[in-house]
């Protein structure tokens, strides 16, 4: 117990840091907290749960066909199962959002957000899982710790952001089946980061070479890669969408100062809470009209825009 309590607390500190990392990515309309603490919970608890069950199921028929012990029936679980056993589970995080809080979801950014969230809640409690039953030596622990949780801590949110990010395409698209086609796309995309980077580990261990290894490198800098690029994406789509929809609201709900601070054609000089006060407000109003725009009213835009206004205006105008 005592070596389960200390190992979720060290692991803690990085799983913190990697969810402010990539909450950060949305840079002017944070998502609400609770949402976030609702993702990571489902890959912490019922996704960790439902892969051990499914896997376990899965497990028997594999090794009646394969065997217990062959490296055909350890691909199969761990490059085959595994991956798409735990993106479908750990997708239900961001479907829910999705569905029943659709006025949240926003679009692919929010979906790498949500997905990233959820997929630091499984490997959260997966790295304690490893840490506690796989190492017997102080050594053995740090070593483990550093490829697990360091090294490799990404992984699994990098994973299902791109699920996310298939949900976030179908935002604003009106054929049901082109949204499928999306969702579908972004889930098999991570399935098949996750399939690659398993797939290359029992390689290199079956084969004893360092090649697989180097496959599994690639495919975690390319994931890396791409967050990064789409980082910088999503705040240039954050000020145009601020310049092209906010500038009719100039003067009765935004002044000119404070609309060439929120679409970054000057720094301004403000406290550090009202600019973030400011920006979120007018990040907020400028997305629901872009909603309004794509998608019509949808019950509750045209009402969030008026509220939303009124906040702004608070805020810019006193």
């Amino acid at each position: 117990m005592e070596k389960f309590l200390i190992t979720a607390m060290v692991i803690a500190v990085p799983t913190y840091f990697y969810a402010w990392l990539v909450r950060s990515i949305d840079r002017f309309e944070k998502e609400p907290l609770g949402y976030l603490v609702w993702a990571f919970f489902w890959g912490a608890v019922p996704s960790i749960i439902g892969g051990i069950i499914l896997q376990g199921m899965l497990s028997v028929p594999v090794e009646e066909v394969l065997g217990a012990s062959t490296v055909a029936g350890a691909f199969a679980m761990a490059a085959i199962a595994a991956p798409v056993t735990e993106e479908v589970l750990k997708a239900i995080a961001v479907a829910v959002v999705y569905f029943t809080r659709r006025q949240e979801f926003d679009g692919w950014v929010d979906g790498i957000v949500y997905g990233a969230t959820a997929g630091f809640g499984f490997a959260y409690v997966e790295n304690i899982l490893y840490l506690v039953n796989k190492t017997e030596t102080l050594g053995q622990w740090v070593v483990l710790f550093f490829v697990r949780v360091i090294a490799l801590g990404f992984m699994h949110g990098f994973w299902t952001a791109l699920t996310g990010i298939g949900f976030g395409f179908a935002r604003y698209m009106h054929n049901p089946l082109s949204k499928v086609f999306v969702i579908t796309a972004g889930l098999l995309a991570a399935i098949a980061g996750h399939l690659i980077h398993n797939g290359s580990l029992v390689l290199a261990d079956a084969t004893e070479s360092s090649e697989p290894i180097m496959v599994a490198l690639v495919n975690y800098l390319f994931l890396g890669g791409m967050l990064i690029v789409l980082w910088f994406v999503a705040s240039f789509r954050g000020r145009s969408l601020m310049r092209t929809y906010l500038h009719d609201e100039v003067p009765g709900v935004l002044s000119a100062e404070d609309y060439k601070v929120v679409s970054g054609r000057k720094d301004g000089r403000m406290s550090r809470q009202r600019r973030r006060a400011l920006t979120q407000a007018a990040a907020e109003l400028a997305q629901k009209k872009f909603q309004l725009q794509k998608m019509g009213d949808e019950g509750v835009n045209s009402s969030e825009i008026d509220r939303i206004r009124t906040k702004l205006r608070q805020i810019s105008l006193g």
